[in-house]
Order: C-alpha cells, then sequence, then structure tokens
C-alpha cells in the first residue's frame, strides 16, 4: 500500500501539500507537469511514505500508519 522512503527527493519532482493536521501530512508530487504520487507523513512516525493510489488511498494510509496496523 506504501512504501516509506528517504527525505531526499528526485528535484525533478515538485511537492503540494494537500492536507495538515494532527494525525500527519499529505502532500501530492508532481513530475513534468503531472501528478506523480502523493506522500503522506504520519504524526505518530514522521516517516515519510509514498502511496500506490489516489487521495482516498493516502487518508486511509495515514490513518493505518497513525494505528500501528501498518509499519
Amino acid at each position: 500500500m506504501s512504501v516509506e522512503h528517504p527525505d531526499d527527493i528526485d528535484p525533478e519532482i515538485e511537492e503540494r501539500p494537500v492536507d495538515s493536521s494532527d494525525d500527519g501530512e499529505i502532500v501530492e508530487q508532481w513530475k513534468d507537469g503531472g501528478h506523480y504520487a502523493y506522500v503522506v507523513i504520519p504524526a505518530k512516525t514522521k516517516k515519510r511514505h509514498t502511496v500506490d493510489g489516489d487521495l482516498d488511498v493516502a487518508y486511509e494510509t495515514l490513518g493505518l500508519l497513525n494505528s500501528g496496523k501498518e509499519e
């Protein structure tokens, strides 16, 4: 569902904030002028995870990561 990745981002990728709350953050990545991926950063771990799916999946993944059910 998600893949943890390091903080160093390909310089060709632009990140745009989607949502930030007490649960964490969701960021949309853009490359070559189009949507590339969503990244979730749960408040519980502060680790970045790339999400394979749409925005609904990003919100679901953020909840799962904060619950500790997916590490």
